[in-house]
């Protein structure tokens, strides 16, 4: 009889730690599975290069305006005016035209057609110094838009305003004085005319 108790304890006991074994694998089963460097590896935001601001057009013209306005202020300055009434440029004048007017100088070219340029070559004057042979009275109805008195003669644009022109007296005659008013603007254009017939010696 006292050998059967003690097979049944042993038994018992076995049970117990089989039962305890299961519980092990329950509690490993539940575990969270550990993540891999991979998933906690996080890739970095690329810094961004800001891009040039670049120049629109709009505004490289808003600046070439300032820069003109700025040329015609300074020459603006020292306006001399319209010549005097029955005044003309005389004709020596044509053939040895002043070398720069304010910031406008006279290209190297020869010939009758000469070229006044802006130090950038934005603003260019024309001086066409062949006489012509219309009356300067007849000339200037073509320049009846914004007609202004200028030099020995007056500036004024064409009808479609593509242009602006100036009809200047000499001794000889008739001359032109052109340029686009997309260079230059008819209230500086006029005092341009100004001081050529003022160095030119118009009387």
């Amino acid at each position: 009889m006292r050998r059967k108790h003690v097979v049944f304890l042993s038994t018992l006991a076995l049970a117990t730690i089989g039962l305890t074994g299961c519980g092990d694998d329950s509690a490993d089963g539940e575990a969270t599975e550990p993540t891999t460097a991979a998933e906690e590896t996080t890739t970095p935001e690329q810094p961004t290069t800001p891009e040039p601001e670049e120049t629109t057009p709009a505004e490289e013209d808003t600046a070439e305006s300032e820069t003109d306005s700025a040329a015609g202020a300074d020459l603006g300055a020292s306006d001399p005016g319209p010549a005097a009434e029955g005044a003309v440029i005389p004709a020596e004048a044509l053939a040895t035209p002043p070398q720069a007017i304010g910031p406008y100088t006279l290209d190297e070219s020869t010939g009758p057609a000469r070229m006044y340029n802006d130090e950038s070559f934005t603003v260019m004057i024309a001086v066409d110094s062949n006489v012509l042979s219309s009356p300067y009275e007849s000339l200037v109805e073509y320049i009846e838009t914004d007609n202004t008195a200028a030099g020995t003669g007056s500036c004024g644009t064409n009808e479609s305003g593509s242009s602006i022109t100036c009809y200047q007296r000499t001794a000889d005659g008739v001359i032109t004085v052109t340029a686009t008013p997309e260079q230059i603007s008819l209230e500086d254009m006029v005092v341009f005319v100004n001081h050529y017939a003022d160095q030119a010696g118009a009387a």
